[in-house]
C-alpha cells in the first residue's frame, strides 16, 4: 500500500510539472493559431466541463469509501453487490446528464445569440454535443479510478495522467499546425479521456477480477444515495470555494480585471494540487483505522504524521512563491497582472491548514458522518461568496479574494471543532507538532532570500529566478532536514532513498 501511494504521488507530481511547464509555452501557441474567436469558444466550452463533472454527485468518492470499507472487512460479496448498485446509480446520473446537455444544446441561441455570430453559435453547439456525448462515458468511467483508489491501487490511474498529457501536447501542436480549430481540439481531448476510462477498466479487470465488479443482486439504494448526496454537496462547495471569484469579478468589473483574477486563481489551484496528490490516497487507510476503532490518540498521531508531510511540501511551495512569485508573474504575463500575486498568496495562506487536514475528512467519510462536515463547509464558503459580492464595489478584487479566504478559514476552524468532537483529535498537539518548528524554520529561510530579492536584485530577469529558486529550495530542504524532521522521519527518508537506489 505504501509503495503504491508513493508511486501514485510521484506520478501526480510529474503530471503537475508537465502541466506547469507545457502550459507556459503551449497557451500562447494555441491562442495564436486558433485566433481570438475560436480560442474564446474553446475556453467557453472547456469552462463547462468542471461543472458537468459535478454531476458525478459524489459517486466516485462514495465508491472509494465503500470499496475500501468492504476490503478492510474482507466482505467480497457485499463489495460486488455495492458495485452493481453503483452501476445503477450511474445510469440515473447519465440520464440527468443527457437532460442537462439537451437543455444547453437546444437553448444555445437564447443564451449566447446576442454576443455570438451564427457561425460561432454553430461551432458552440457542435462542441457542446461532443462534450455531452463523451461525458456519458467519462463520468461513469470515474468509477473505475475510484475502485482502484478503494483497493489501494493508486499508481496505474496516476501514471495515465502524464502519459495522456504528453499525448495531448503532441496532438494539440499537430492539429493546429494542420489548420484544425477548436472543435478538433475538443474531439481530441474527449477521445483521450475516454481512452483513459478504457485503459483503467482493462487494468481493474486484470488485477481485481470480473466477479468482484458484478453481482446478481444489489444493495439498498437509499443509504448509498443519502451518503452520495452529502458528498455531492461537499464537492459542490469545493468547486464553489475559489471558482466563484472570477464569476463575482465578471459581475462587477471589466474583462481585464477578470483576467487578473483568473491568473491568481490558476496559480492558487496549482498550489492546492500538491496537497491533493497525497490526500486522494488516504481514504483506504482511514477505512482500516475506522475498522480497528482507533482511539483519539492514534487518530491524532496519524493526522500529525500525514499533516507534517503535506505541510512541509506546501510550506516550501508557499514560501518559494512568496519570494519569487511577483517577479515570475511580471515576467510571464506582464506587470499589469501584478495583483495576481497578492490574490494567489492570500489564497495559499488561507488554504494551507485545511489542506493538511484532509485525512480528517477521509476519517469522517470512512465513518459515514459526512453530513455535518458538508453543511459546515457549505455555509462557510457560501457566506464568503455572498460577502465577496457585497464588498467588491468598495474593495475591488482584493476584497473578493479576502472574503473567500475568510470563508475558507471559517470552514477550517469549524472543521477542527468537529474533528475534536467526532474524532477526539488533540488539536493543540496537532498544530504544535505540524506547524510549530516548521513555521520558524521557514521564516528563517525566507528572510535572507526575500532581502536579496527586494534590496539587491534591481532588474527584473529570468536569471535570478533560474538561479534563486533552486538555491532557496536547497536551503529550505537542508533547514527542514536538520531543524524540523524527527529522528524517525530521517530514518524513513534514508530507507526510502536507499530503496530507490537499490
Amino acid at each position: 500500500m505504501k509503495h503504491e501511494a508513493r508511486k501514485g504521488a510521484l506520478y501526480n507530481y510529474i503530471n503537475l510539472l508537465l502541466i506547469a511547464v507545457a502550459g507556459a509555452f503551449l497557451t500562447p501557441f494555441v491562442v495564436r493559431h486558433l485566433g481570438a474567436s475560436q480560442y474564446g469558444l474553446y475556453t467557453l466550452v472547456g469552462a463547462m466541463i468542471p461543472y458537468l463533472l459535478l454531476l458525478d454527485m459524489g459517486m466516485s468518492k462514495t465508491i472509494t469509501r465503500y470499496v475500501a470499507h468492504y476490503r478492510a472487512h474482507n466482505d467480497a460479496d457485499n463489495e460486488a453487490r455495492f458495485l452493481t448498485t453503483a452501476i445503477g446509480v450511474y445510469g440515473i446520473i447519465t440520464l440527468i446528464l443527457l437532460t442537462v446537455g439537451a437543455c444547453i444544446y437546444l437553448n444555445c441561441e437564447q443564451i449566447w445569440s446576442s454576443k455570438f455570430t451564427t457561425s460561432e453559435l454553430s461551432h458552440v453547439r457542435q462542441m457542446i454535443l461532443v462534450v455531452i456525448a463523451a461525458h456519458t462515458i467519462i463520468i461513469p468511467g470515474n468509477a473505475f479510478t475510484a475502485i482502484c483508489n478503494g483497493c489501494g491501487l493508486f499508481a496505474f490511474p496516476r501514471i495515465l495522467q502524464p502519459i495522456k498529457y504528453l499525448i495531448r501536447i503532441v496532438c494539440v501542436v499537430a492539429l493546429l499546425l494542420c489548420g484544425f480549430k477548436a472543435l478538433a481540439l475538443i474531439l481530441m481531448e474527449m477521445a483521450l479521456n475516454i481512452g483513459m476510462v478504457v485503459a483503467t477498466l482493462i487494468y481493474i479487470s486484470q488485477h481485481i477480477g470480473r466477479k468482484q465488479i458484478f453481482a446478481k443482486t444489489h444493495l439498498d439504494y437509499r443509504p448509498i444515495l443519502k451518503y452520495t448526496g452529502w458528498i455531492a454537496l461537499y464537492a459542490t462547495t469545493c468547486a464553489l470555494q475559489w471558482n466563484a471569484a472570477p464569476v463575482v469579478a465578471g459581475m462587477q468589473f471589466d474583462t481585464t480585471t477578470v483576467g487578473i483574477m483568473g491568473i491568481g486563481i490558476l496559480i492558487g489551484n496549482m498550489y492546492g494540487y500538491f496537497a491533493e496528490t497525497i490526500n486522494r490516497m488516504t481514504l483506504p487507510h482511514a477505512s482500516r483505522v475506522m475498522k480497528d476503532d482507533a482511539s483519539g490518540e492514534s487518530i491524532t498521531r496519524n493526522m500529525i504524521q500525514i499533516g507534517r508531510i503535506i505541510a512541509i511540501v506546501q510550506m516550501g511551495v508557499l514560501s518559494t512563491f512568496a519570494i519569487f512569485g511577483q517577479d515570475f508573474i511580471k515576467l510571464w504575463v506582464g506587470e499589469e497582472y501584478n495583483l495576481a500575486y497578492t490574490i494567489a498568496l492570500i489564497m495559499m495562506v488561507s488554504w494551507i491548514v485545511q489542506q493538511t487536514q484532509d485525512y480528517g475528512n477521509a476519517l469522517i467519510e470512512a465513518k459515514g458522518r459526512v453530513r455535518t462536515m458538508a453543511i459546515i463547509n457549505f455555509i462557510s464558503i457560501f457566506a464568503g461568496v455572498i460577502i465577496s459580492y457585497c464588498v467588491a464595489p468598495h474593495y475591488g478584487i482584493i476584497g473578493v479574494i479576502v472574503s473567500l479566504a475568510g470563508g475558507t478559514i471559517l470552514a477550517t476552524i469549524a472543521n477542527n471543532v468537529y474533528y475534536r468532537y467526532q474524532l477526539q483529535l488533540k488539536t493543540t498537539r496537532y498544530f504544535t507538532r505540524v506547524f510549530g518548528r516548521l513555521c520558524s524554520a521557514t521564516l528563517l529561510c525566507i528572510v535572507p532570500f526575500y532581502a536579496i530579492d527586494y534590496y539587491i536584485t534591481d532588474t527584473l530577469n529570468w536569471l535570478w529566478l533560474i538561479l534563486g529558486i533552486p538555491a532557496y529550495l536547497i536551503a529550505y530542504a537542508t533547514t527542514i532536514y536538520w531543524g524540523v524532521l524527527t529522528k524517525e522521519e530521517k530514518r524513513e527518508l534514508k530507507r526510502y532513498v536507499q530503496h530507490k537506489r537499490g
